[in-house]
């Protein structure tokens, strides 16, 4: 088990396990648009390092298990910076092996040697929140308020 930096090499493999979670979460409704994740990932790979960090976790046969998209972004009110997780998740098979929390950790330790003021994450996937606020808690998180949806079509 190892958790590394994402590679455009990782990409087939990553918009394959993002067609499968996304298939899981209350986005299944709208369509999955492989060549625009793709895009989305490359550039997050090769352009936005500083600002933005994507980690993978590899399981056996170095398989991509699970990933976090995280970003570094300065309040619009005060100069201290906030990490936030845009994406995280582990596959359905691949849950309970440790490798949420060592993606976490990674993207901790990140923000941390970028001297973030606090990480925020927010689940908003509509799907097992039950299990992610108790995850969220053990790994020290406390909520803050809520997330809302109003569907317009």
């Amino acid at each position: 088990m190892s958790i590394r930096f994402a590679t455009l090499a990782d990409i087939p493999a990553l918009v394959e396990a993002g067609n499968r979670m996304h298939a899981l979460t209350r986005f299944r409704n709208q369509p999955f648009n492989a060549q625009k994740t793709a895009e989305a990932f490359a550039s997050l790979i090769q352009h936005d390092r500083g600002r933005y960090v994507f980690f993978v976790a590899e399981g056996a046969q170095q398989r991509i298990v699970g990933a976090l998209i995280g970003v570094m972004e300065k309040q619009i009110f005060s100069d201290l910076y906030t990490a936030s997780v845009m994406h995280f998740d582990v596959l359905p098979e691949a849950r309970m092996g440790g490798y949420g929390v060592r993606l976490l950790r990674a993207f901790e330790q990140w923000a941390l040697n970028r001297e973030a003021f606090e990480i925020y994450f927010g689940i908003n996937s509509d799907t097992e929140s039950v299990p992610l606020e108790r995850f969220a808690s053990r790994m020290g998180y406390r909520r803050v308020g809520g997330n809302f949806v109003k569907g317009m079509g």
